[in-house]
């Protein structure tokens, strides 16, 4: 399957099934968060430029099969500053490299905007993050759940040249 990648502001017609996607997933970290607060947090990357900026994975047909975003803040470490965030991939579309290629999009995308460094916080994925060029730089608990805070030059070389 190939994909390409698109700025939410170009295909907002996604966004209600990329909140469900991250309700879904990630819920259980914040589950005082409702879908209705996940659309109104995805709308906020409709303005095309900046932070919070969200990019979707799309098929050969145009149907959204990943999403991932760059927030300037997120609620482990707020002093740090951007995180890849809700990187989301339906498990119907997995083992295919889109989370792989969404997070290195992602990182781009920082680099353009001027940060040398993005972060992110997972509580399963942190070896598939650290072949991407990820160092654990701390630990937390979100919700009770114990998650890996991760940090990756933006700058750096991409081992995954062959997704972008």
């Amino acid at each position: 399957m190939a994909f390409t990648f698109a700025h939410l502001a170009d295909c907002e017609r996604h966004l209600p099934v990329i909140a469900a996607w991250q309700q879904t997933e990630f819920g259980y970290l914040t589950p005082s968060i409702t879908v209705e607060q996940r659309e109104a947090r995805l709308r906020e990357s409709l303005h095309g430029a900046g932070l919070p900026l969200t990019l979707v994975a799309l098929d050969d047909d145009g149907r959204a099969v990943g999403a991932a975003t760059l927030a300037a803040r997120t609620i482990t470490h707020p002093h740090l500053t951007p995180w890849l965030s809700t990187v989301v991939v339906p498990p119907a579309y997995r083992g295919r490299g889109i989370a792989s290629a969404l997070s290195l999009h992602v990182a781009d995308a920082a680099a353009r905007l001027g940060f040398p460094t993005i972060h992110l916080f997972t509580p399963h994925n942190e070896s598939l993050y650290r072949r991407l060029g990820w160092t654990t730089i701390g630990t937390a608990q979100l919700g009770g759940t114990p998650v890996a805070i991760m940090a990756r030059p933006t700058r750096s070389v991409n081992t995954m040249s062959g997704f972008l």
